[in-house]
């Protein structure tokens, strides 16, 4: 819920790299940690609504969501016991493989706008990982989910 308020935040143009991608971290989040709780189904769910709140072409969030969602939830028993900065490497590439599907799917549509300043966002979200990982296992400590 959170996230996707802070997807439909108006940002500067000087400040659209620090758009960081909440709603793919949420879902990779959400996956690894609690896949019991959160699934594919969910994450197309949710990737449907991020679609219909930003107007974009109805199904291409929802398929990049499932997507990694589809591939955290495979591997989250290995992903779970790699040190941080491993952790880090894979959230990098999960979110680049988000990236790319949002550009393929752009791209068949004829809508494609290629822009540096999305890559910095994953970068940046990469980084804040460890931050975001430890904010959200307080949480659901506290839950108990």
């Amino acid at each position: 819920m959170i996230a996707s308020s802070l997807l439909v935040i108006q940002l500067p143009d000087n400040l659209a790299f620090i758009r960081i991608p909440w709603l793919p971290l949420s879902v990779i989040f959400f996956s690894i940690m609690t896949p019991s709780f959160f699934g594919i189904i969910s994450a197309w769910f949710i990737g449907f609504v991020a679609d219909l709140l930003q107007g974009d072409m109805l199904g291409q969030n929802a398929v990049a969501l499932s997507v990694i969602a589809y591939i955290s939830y495979r591997f989250h028993l290995q992903i779970r016991v790699f040190p941080i900065w491993q952790m880090m490497i894979v959230i990098l590439l999960l979110l680049s493989l988000n990236e790319l599907i949002l550009l393929w799917v752009q791209g068949i549509s004829g809508q494609i706008s290629f822009n540096y300043t999305r890559w910095i966002a994953i970068i940046i979200g990469a980084l804040i990982w460890p931050i975001f990982m430890t904010l959200l296992l307080n949480i659901k400590s506290k839950v108990d989910w």
